[in-house]
């Protein structure tokens, strides 16, 4: 089964691309067994140490009511569209490998007696497991239909212990110390799926730590022995962050940029050694790279990826106040904040009436914590996180009380300290009011032409115009409307590995109803057909040319090329002109807004067709229908409306 699977994938891809990826595929495996046989019966956890973690939120004023603590306690996840699921496990030492073993159940025996373990390498959602016993690097995945390794991944992320942190009671104290020392005698350090990839490793660290300091905070003390466990737990964290960095010399992404962060965070509650030391001072100049490097001067992230961006603010952030607060060198320049600061902006401007933001290109529903929950698309508590640094009116009144929290922890990991804002008094956000006016002579015939008459013209009443051109994004939003066309580069330096076809697609949204949005991701590997359904240009609200794709969609599941080359080329309060070459020839979208309504106009080749007949339409169903966007809505990873 799984070898055809495998097969299938393969003869998806072009053959000079199947070879490179099975060859490198296999070298990784053969390193890994080689491993496997000669470190089987060796010891690879890190010895008990004397001391404990640092801790950097103080006296923190802590409100867990909106938190799901009670299905926390039960064991209860609700992961990647799961709904919430008890993910009920054993605790058979022998499944450990024999090296580990003896430690494993040393561990084990310091477990409260009435505590029923986790099946940490289970895929609850498919019933596949993964085996503990083997080294990481031999395990496979995205070999078998319907199997997603992101949901042990995602569970042993550890996104729900800071919650039992926000309780700060007794029973959750003791929960928070069971579960840790469940998964550190069930996931001896690089062995099993959780410590395959680099950045759940760094994620799930940090969240160990910040549930850890949130019941220091509160008043909780551990005793030494789990004290000494937690350490080397968090020390093991550490050497494999630093020893299996996700770094690329062009594509490196947010995966790297977690592993820094991942690195940070352990480097900063650890006792100050001379290791510690190295990996800090590591850590802080790769984030002042990254930054610069991942965010786009506008402050949109460089992966093409509204989610992912929301990602990757999520860990600049976290990482920044934790630098601030330690006060360490090197200094923070002063463009980093400002980049830190438009980043919000950023993705206060994607958010449409209906508190959903744009979905453009991937979205795994990946985060760093998640201290406030909220829904997948309502990405607020970003912003609230930011704010944390700089107390703006606007983004506080955005973020709204819900998410206050954030703002807190962000604020106290801080040590208080305020940055002073990019902007002067009264002036506007330097994405607004962008105006782009070029010259652009073609000669071009009308392949469609579609106006949309609005059922009240009063709706276009006070737009305002954000443009974010190195991300690709031109936007006119008010209170009850909003209107966004994609329109940029693919992402990741031109690797494209989070972007779709969505060159020149439109969302609509007026009076909290979408008219048009995006489809989404639903999944990845689980799927490859699906992910490529949902990346294609006929899920998307964009020009179209018969059956053809504007990128091909067989290079992997984690490619896109950017044959499109989109550019804009006039944008404004009442118009918007763009094309791209991903036919091969020019294709161009023009959109002009006038009495009440929306024109869109799209272009072609004079030798692909005739000039087509004005279509008008008045309402969502209809517009969706002569564009034949039927596609389920998938608005967090996993999980289809």
């Amino acid at each position: 089964m799984s070898l055809k699977y495998l097969a299938r994938q393969a003869f998806s891809l072009q053959p000079h691309i199947a070879i490179v990826k099975s060859l490198v595929y296999g070298l990784r495996i053969l390193k890994a067994c080689f491993h496997q046989f000669v470190q089987r019966q060796s010891l690879s956890f890190e010895p008990k140490s004397e001391g404990c973690l640092q801790s950097f939120l103080g006296e923190l004023k802590v409100d867990s009511s909106s938190v799901p603590i009670s299905k926390t306690l039960d064991h209860q996840f609700n992961l990647l569209g799961s709904g919430w699921v008890k993910v009920a496990g054993s605790a058979d030492i022998l499944q450990i490998s024999p090296g580990n073993r003896l430690r494993s159940a040393n561990i084990r025996a310091m477990i409260d007696f009435d505590y029923s373990p986790i099946d940490w390498q289970l895929d609850f959602k498919s019933g596949y497991r993964w085996r503990e016993d083997c080294k990481s690097g031999t395990l496979r995945y995205g070999h078998e239909p319907s199997v997603d390794v992101k949901v042990p991944w995602e569970l042993a992320r550890m996104q729900h212990l800071p919650w039992l942190g926000m309780s700060g009671d007794d029973s959750t104290a003791k929960e928070f110390r069971n579960q840790v020392l469940d998964f550190a005698s069930a996931n001896p350090p690089g062995y099993g799926v959780n410590w395959l990839c680099t950045m759940d490793v760094a994620i799930r660290a940090a969240n160990i730590l910040m549930a850890y300091d949130l019941f220091v905070a509160q008043g909780t003390k551990f005793d030494k022995g789990f004290q000494s466990e937690l350490l080397a737990l968090i020390i093991a964290h550490g050497k494999h962050i630093m020893d299996n960095l996700e770094w690329h010399d062009v594509h490196r992404g947010n995966h790297y940029l977690a592993n820094v962060v991942g690195l940070l965070f352990v480097a900063a509650y650890l006792p100050t050694t001379k290791q510690s030391d190295t990996w800090l001072n590591f850590a802080i100049q790769e984030l002042i790279k990254e930054v610069e490097r991942q965010f786009t001067s506008d402050g949109a992230n460089f992966e093409a990826s509204t989610s992912y961006h929301r990602l990757s603010a999520e860990l600049v952030i976290y990482g920044t106040a934790l630098i601030l607060g330690m006060n360490k060198e090197p200094k923070l320049p002063d463009w980093y904040f400002e980049r830190l600061e438009r980043m919000a902006e950023f993705t206060m401007h994607i958010t449409k009436p209906n508190g959903r933001i744009v979905q453009i290109g991937d979205n795994d529903s990946g985060r760093l914590f998640k201290l406030c929950p909220l829904a997948e698309l309502d990405h607020r508590a970003t912003v609230s996180a930011i704010n944390g640094l700089f107390n703006r009116s606007d983004l506080a009144d955005f973020a709204g009380t819900k998410t206050f929290f954030e703002a807190s922890v962000v604020r106290t990991l801080a040590k208080g300290q305020k940055i002073v804002s990019y902007l002067k008094s009264g002036e506007s956000p330097r994405a607004e009011g962008i105006s782009i006016k070029e010259n652009n002579t073609n000669n071009l015939s009308v392949i469609a032409d579609t106006t949309i008459e609005l059922p009240d013209a009063e709706v276009l009443n006070g737009l305002v115009t954000y443009a974010y051109p190195d991300f690709g994004i031109y936007i006119w939003r008010s209170s009850v409307f909003f209107l966004s066309v994609r329109c940029g580069p693919v992402g990741q330096n031109g690797n494209g590995g989070h972007a779709h076809n969505d060159q020149l697609a439109i969302e609509l949204n007026i009076e909290g109803e979408d008219w048009i949005a995006d489809p989404g991701t639903y999944l990845y590997t689980p799927s490859p057909k699906d992910r490529n359904i949902y990346r294609s240009v006929h899920a998307h609200a964009t020009p179209k040319l018969g059956l053809q794709e504007p990128a091909r969609l067989d290079l992997g599941m984690f490619r896109l090329e950017d044959k499109a080359h989109a550019r804009c080329f006039s944008f404004g309060p009442d118009e918007f002109g763009g094309s791209h070459m991903g036919y091969g020839k020019p294709c161009q979208r023009s959109i002009v807004f006038k009495a009440g309504n929306i024109r869109i106009l799209d272009k072609g080749s004079v030798m692909e067709q005739c000039d087509a007949k004005p279509i008008t339409v008045r309402d969502a169903n209809s517009l969706r229908n002569l564009w034949k966007l039927d596609l389920s809505f998938s608005p967090s990873y996993g999980q289809k409306d």
